[in-house]
């Protein structure tokens, strides 16, 4: 990371807390801003446009049990990790409304701080006749961390906040994380465990927000890292609830964590207890630094299990036009591996072991325009993916329109982030942000966005001049970082990177970054399109949507769009990939005055229905996507009284699905 004298850090400490309120606020769904009514994108990364639920919990007639259910929670894990939440304000807000969108009411927010209680707590929701909201910390990009009122029961949030435990095993090959861990502070962790040749699923994406790793795996987040493949384990720890055939509520504990000494609940140690003590005993001797043996799982019953998509880079390669290669790389609507996988707060997750990566040996950075962009998918196919070994680290697609939409309203943020980095200074301002949104006053929602793009050309552009001028002469680019691992993967790619360039000359130019400071501008470049797309549409007063989407892996065509009186034409149409798994990111934007969800539905359905593709591709279903039959069963099956985020991907909110 690049150091920065004080005096920098404070002169840009003002626009920086405008642009961590702008990098987060930014709510999809109908937005008032001052005398009009439009639809708004969100911010980073993404989600879909939803309106957003008002808070109405006095419809809901509260039992007895309901009423003592709060008083109860208290005494098990202390009255400092009990918040009440019906009426939303500056002590719950975070947990009520969604980061992105969504809000609802609750009759509590707990937060256990240790895996026992977690259970303890669940029981007690579910005996009261509450519904459960699994919570990590609410950076859900699609409504679906959130409870959402219509429940014919009160919700309770149970925020996984506090059992934030992570602790390396099998020398470092893999690590244990609670469910409240942080894929940032797992990052950080690593290296400061002796393992700086290691590192964890995701390094760049939303890691400043700090998202728990437990909602990767219950999400189903994918990004950048295109040789590590969608966040995935087998090997867990969670809960799950049903009734006996006498109508009592169990809570089932699974354990697949697949670690020597807590398989299962027969131990040496008579008087540790159950898996989940002693898993909260192992993580307390990590904790307070106590010298003990690495955990290992190398003669446990799952210890072999999958911690990670490791067939992902074999899978993403096969992109021929066969049966294959008509499939997507990767969605939400994936069912296979343990229930934990894509559950969406369907099951409790309490903990789970994740594989870490091989650092690349050294690396290269690049911009690579060209001039169409058929060839752009031949680079794609010819170079990134031609056999699984050599994959890139991440490649990212970038039109013309994104080029121009970063350029012109994406300046500030992206020379912040360029200069300092995505570290926990960012993080610090996505707290601010969620302050300075609670102001009341009007077009407080949309203040930052016209500021910003005000100022926004006082600022120098955040890529280097020679990769600028490219962008400006080309209407296709990609980011492409790869790596050398120990293999001469990195001198493979070079060579068939040259004999491309060779024989398509003239229609791509490829620039090298000179410097760790030119690949940070990359990054951020790349990093900002979300935010920059919805300062341009406040900035020019129009209205906007993002759609995500998986294609097929042989698919090298875009879906049309603009085709009929309910599918009108984009003022923009912004289209940036995790290019080598062909998941898509658009934001279209619109003139106000006209119904977007017609073209937003539209592209859907186009990109379902003529290209086979899949949606959503990453960050979950949500309240925005309705699953395939397949998805909702296995949901179904794994919360059959419907008390585990009801109402989630368009399911019955009722009670056992009536």
């Amino acid at each position: 990371m690049i150091s920065v004298p004080l005096h920098k850090v404070v002169g840009l400490t003002g626009i920086s807390l405008l642009v961590g309120y702008t990098a987060g606020s930014f709510k999809s769904g109908n937005h008032k801003d001052d005398t009009l009514n439009r639809v708004l994108p969100p911010g980073v990364p993404r989600g879909c446009c939803s309106c957003e639920e008002s808070l109405s919990a006095s419809h809901l007639n509260l039992s007895k049990e309901h009423l003592e259910l709060p008083a109860k929670l208290a005494k098990l894990v202390g009255k400092d990790n009990v918040i009440l939440g019906l009426q939303e304000d500056s002590h719950n807000t975070k947990y009520l409304k969604g980061a992105r969108l969504g809000r609802g009411s609750a009759l509590a927010i707990v937060s256990p701080t240790s895996l026992q209680d977690a259970v303890k707590v669940l029981q007690l929701i579910v005996d009261a006749g509450c519904v459960c909201i699994p919570q990590g910390q609410n950076t859900g990009l699609t409504g679906g961390s959130v409870p959402r009122d219509g429940y014919d029961r009160p919700s309770v949030i149970l925020s996984m906040r506090n059992l934030d435990t992570m602790f390396p095993i099998d020398n470092g090959e893999r690590v244990v994380c609670l469910a409240g861990a942080g894929i940032a502070s797992l990052a950080n962790n690593l290296p400061q465990w002796g393992f700086p040749n290691r590192e964890s699923h995701s390094t760049l994406g939303s890691t400043f927000l700090n998202p728990t790793t437990a909602a990767g795996v219950a999400f189903g987040s994918g990004g950048t890292q295109l040789r590590k493949g969608p966040a995935y384990t087998d090997r867990a720890l969670y809960a799950k609830v049903f009734q006996d055939k006498w109508g009592k509520n169990i809570v089932e504990i699974v354990n697949t964590l697949g670690i020597d000494g807590i398989e299962d609940t027969d131990f040496v140690d008579k008087s540790v207890g159950s898996a989940i003590e002693q898993l909260d005993i192992y993580a307390h001797d990590v904790k307070t630094g106590y010298t003990r043996p690495m955990a290992s799982s190398s003669n446990s019953k799952h210890g072999k299990a999958m911690a990670s998509a490791r067939e992902y880079p074999d899978h993403v390669c096969k992109c021929n036009h066969d049966e294959e290669g008509n499939a997507v790389a990767r969605s939400n609507s994936d069912t296979k591996g343990i229930e934990c996988n894509r559950s969406e707060g369907k099951v409790l997750i309490l903990a789970t072991v994740h594989d870490t990566f091989p650092k690349a040996i050294k690396s290269k950075s690049y911009w690579i325009s060209f001039e169409d962009f058929q060839t752009a998918q031949l680079f794609r196919k010819e170079v990134c993916l031609n056999n699984p070994k050599d994959l890139p680290i991440s490649v990212e697609y970038m039109d013309r329109d994104s080029f121009d939409v970063i350029d012109s309203s994406g300046r500030i943020m992206g020379n912040i982030i360029r200069v300092i980095g995505m570290g926990s200074f960012i993080s610090l301002l996505w707290n601010v942000k969620l302050k300075i949104e609670a102001l009341p006053f009007d077009g407080a929602e949309t203040f930052c966005d016209k500021f910003l793009y005000r100022v926004n050309n006082l600022a120098p552009c955040v890529l280097p001049s020679r990769m600028m001028d490219a962008g400006k002469k080309m209407d296709h680019h990609i980011t492409m970082t790869i790596g050398d691992f120990g293999g001469d993967e990195l001198n493979r790619i070079l060579e068939r990177m040259a004999d491309f360039e060779k024989r398509h000359n003239g229609k791509l130019n490829i620039i090298e970054c000179e410097n760790d400071r030119e690949e940070m501008s990359l990054i951020a470049f790349r990093f900002v399109a979300a935010p920059a797309f919805r300062t341009w549409c406040v900035g020019e007063n129009v209205q906007g949507i993002s759609v995500d989407y998986a294609l097929p892996k042989n698919c090298s065509l875009t879906p049309s769009i603009g085709t009929g009186q309910n599918d009108p034409v984009p003022l923009k149409r912004m289209r940036y990939s995790h290019f080598g798994c062909n998941v898509v990111h658009e934001d279209l934007a619109f003139p106000l005055g006209i119904d977007v969800n017609e073209a937003k539905y539209a592209l859907k359905k186009r990109v379902e229905n003529d290209f086979g593709g899949k949606l959503p591709a990453e960050h979950g279903f949500g309240t925005e996507y309705i699953p395939p039959n397949g998805t909702k069963k296995r949901w179904q099956e794994m919360d059959p009284l419907n008390v585990m985020n009801p109402g989630i991907g368009g399911l019955s909110s009722k009670y056992k699905y009536a």
